[in-house]
């Protein structure tokens, strides 16, 4: 292990008046559950105003090899490489060779015209409404990890697809399949690879010797951490092997990741102009704004501008966090998927940042009322955009949403479930995000079913799906329905309301005519909403 400790770092907290070791100990009692040697850890770099004041690492790189972690080991970084992929678009528009207003079918015309023009800026703000190609594929059966995905695979599934999650513009919607197109638009317009492109304009002007693309998991990369799972038996190896990037893939350090955001945010990179547009949150057809801007969320920690993203791929872990008024990056990289960077992250940030006080934070009570009223409110609700379904349950005058969290009450007398606002209606009831995009999803009122073995029997027979390219057969087992893939093992559904299933991963809906017989059925999983299965015998 190899530890770095430039002096300099002070506390900002105004009560704080902790010598520098002492910052130093805070870190590393946070960081002490991944310090064994003999299990993966995680490498973590600080720095304020653009100078290293902290690198460490804590834990095993290479378990096979007793190889340990220390501040030169190389992760991947998840969905932290969105940010580099959005930087590499904002060149080429700088450059004059795009603009984001265009349509992307003029890059890829491959892309099926879905009557609505989806543009660049749709897809750096994720709001194309584009099915995430590793969720499609995973209804096909070789879900990320389980296949070495190309970027030219991704973009074979996001081409099949003949719907959308949401007309473009209209809401946000994470989806890797955004990443992957300017990977590709990227590669198109500059005539030379996407990695080759990044480290000529990016990786070297911004001083990161150790980071690069992952476009061929075969190649050799000195210093790797092999990237672990624990299993219910024991700790595995879940490595990315898969050449899909943009996305993701980005091979890095965590004081790479710290000089990135110094340079960055510094200006250094095409200038004033080009931060502005990498820090520009995303805006819909109807002018709301949404706190998604290029690779980047825009929020706030403690009352302080934050400028954030978390990643994740196979067994890696990452987050890279930049408080513009303190000039402080915090950077963490995990091998281990256990580690959990935002959450870890947030304890960093409150050693430097104090936090809100008590009093400022309302605490709701539980929702009463008169047990009539709940028996009304009580049964199954059908999300209007992906046909899950929730039970909203009565038990002793309280309102329990799913895993029995009850419903509360604040004192400016709203209604919140799961840190929703939510608003019952006759036909259902109205969930309304309490932070930034304001999106209200409805819930419709559905009948509860009540299926015997003999009724679950209408919905055996052969489904088969072009966007997914696969076919499933249901049939009933016991007093279970159950869904077959080859080669996989059969799965059970489970019943929600009537005509409605789920599964641990996935909401099932069967659709019918107008005579009520049944002609399909549609899947919503992961980020990809509705893909539509018909019965084909």
């Amino acid at each position: 292990m190899k530890l770095l400790l430039l002096l300099g770092l002070f506390p900002l907290q105004l009560l704080a008046q902790s010598s520098f070791s002492d910052t130093a100990r805070q870190i590393e009692t946070v960081l002490k559950p991944w310090s064994n040697t003999n299990l993966p850890g995680v490498s973590v770099a600080i720095s304020r105003h653009g100078q290293l004041i902290y690198a460490q690492a804590f834990g095993a790189a290479d378990l096979e090899h007793d190889v340990l972690n220390d501040t030169a080991t190389i992760f991947e970084a998840g969905s932290v490489s969105k940010q580099f992929t959005a930087a590499a678009i904002l060149l080429l528009e700088q450059d004059g060779k795009l603009r984001q207003l265009d349509d992307v079918r003029k890059y890829i015309p491959e892309l099926p015209d879905y009557g609505s023009v989806i543009t660049i800026y749709d897809l750096i703000h994720h709001q194309s409404g584009l099915r995430d190609w590793g969720s499609v594929a995973e209804v096909e059966g070789w879900g990320r990890g389980s296949r070495a995905h190309t970027n030219a695979h991704a973009l074979q599934i996001i081409c099949r697809q003949t719907a959308l999650n949401n007309p473009p513009g209209t809401e946000y919607i994470y989806s890797n399949s955004n990443y992957n197109l300017m990977a590709i638009i990227v590669e198109r317009v500059a005539k030379k690879s996407f990695a080759q492109f990044c480290k000529d304009r990016i990786f070297v002007p911004a001083g990161m010797s150790h980071t690069s693309w992952r476009n061929d998991f075969r190649q050799v990369v000195k210093k790797r951490a092999i990237a672990y799972q624990q299993t219910p038996m024991a700790l595995k190896m879940s490595m990315p092997f898969e050449d899909a990037h943009g996305n993701g893939g980005l091979l890095t350090t965590a004081t790479d990741l710290v000089k990135w955001a110094a340079f960055m945010h510094g200006g250094k990179l095409g200038g004033q102009a080009l931060l502005d547009r990498q820090l520009e949150k995303g805006r819909f057809r109807n002018g709301i704004y949404h706190p998604y801007a290029a690779g980047l969320r825009i929020s706030k920690f403690n009352g302080r501008d934050q400028v954030t993203h978390s990643g994740a791929t196979a067994g890696y872990r990452a987050n890279l966090d930049y408080f513009p008024e303190l000039g402080l990056s915090i950077a963490l990289l995990s091998n281990t998927s256990g580690f959990s960077p935002v959450q870890i992250a947030e304890k960093l940030a409150r050693i430097y940042i104090a936090d809100w006080p008590a009093s400022w934070v309302e605490i709701p009570v539980v929702y009463k009322a008169a047990p009539d009223e709940q028996k009304k409110l009580e049964g199954w609700y059908r999300d209007a955009k992906t046909d899950e379904g929730i039970f909203i349950r009565a038990v002793d005058s309280t309102l329990l949403m799913p895993n029995k969290i009850p419903i509360t009450f604040t004192q400016q007398r709203r209604l919140l479930a799961n840190g929703y606002n939510i608003r019952f209606l006759r036909s259902g009831l109205l969930r309304i995000s309490t932070t930034q995009p304001i999106d209200t999803t409805k819930f419709l009122r559905e009948p509860a079913s009540n299926w015997s073995i003999d009724d679950l029997k209408q919905f055996e027979g052969t489904y088969t799906s072009k966007d997914a390219n696969t076919t499933i057969r249901f049939k009933v087992s016991g007093t279970n329905l159950q869904y077959l893939q080859e080669p996989d093992v059969p799965v059970t559904v489970i019943p929600t309301y009537k005509d409605g299933f789920e599964t641990p991963g996935s909401s099932i809906r069967f659709l019918r005519d107008k005579k009520g017989q049944l002609t399909g059925f549609s899947m919503s999983v992961g980020r990809a909403r509705r893909i539509e299965f018909m019965k084909i015998y």
